[in-house]
């Protein structure tokens, strides 16, 4: 009995010390904390978000790479100051990294396993329609105990006129609807 119970405990320290080699779990989507049972850096980091553009149109890709060291792990999302959860969808994930379901299919990214990634690793973002603004936020991995969290892109804003063909059918069409009407009242 008191073999079974060390080898039980010893297989929770050593679970717990591993990591996630093959991604996070969605129980990380929130906080975004690893959970290598050791602190993260308290360090600047060296690495940073960068996208390549700071405006946005629905549905039209944003190309975002995490630039710095090379990296084994990370937990990718993009969030809005409006809503509690991951927004928009993610692009095809690039080699060595998978989705992961935080608010839905496809809302996030992740590693899919301990092969190193780099700023050449470019994920693809994808915002949706009702979006106003949102930033990109990342848990960046550089080894089992060295790692930092909640990193943060720049803002990004929907891009001015991003709805304005649709709008401005919509507007048009009751005009176009009551001249009709009166040409043929006064027929």
């Amino acid at each position: 009995m008191q073999l079974l119970l060390f080898v039980a405990v010893w297989f929770q320290v050593l679970s717990a010390v591993a990591g996630y080699p093959s991604g996070a779990p969605v129980d990380r989507c929130g906080n975004m904390t690893p959970g290598h049972s050791v602190p993260q850096q308290s360090s600047p980091s060296p690495y940073t978000i960068r996208i390549s553009n700071n405006t946005f149109s629905p549905n039209q890709p944003i190309q975002v790479t995490i630039q710095g060291p090379v990296y084994l792990g990370l937990l990718l999302q993009a969030l809005s100051n409006t809503s509690t959860g991951a927004v928009g969808t993610w692009g095809t994930p690039p080699l060595n990294t998978k989705y992961l379901a935080c608010s839905g299919s496809n809302s996030a990214i992740t590693h899919a396993n301990r092969n190193i990634k780099n700023s050449e690793t470019i994920y693809t973002w994808i915002p949706p329609d009702s979006l106003q603004m949102a930033f990109i936020r990342a848990t960046v991995v550089s080894n089992r105990t060295t790692f930092w969290v909640n990193l943060s892109s720049e803002m990004l804003t929907k891009a001015p006129g991003s709805n304005a063909p649709a709008d401005a059918k919509m507007a048009a069409a009751p005009v176009v609807f009551l001249a009709l009407l009166t040409s043929m009242v006064l027929q």
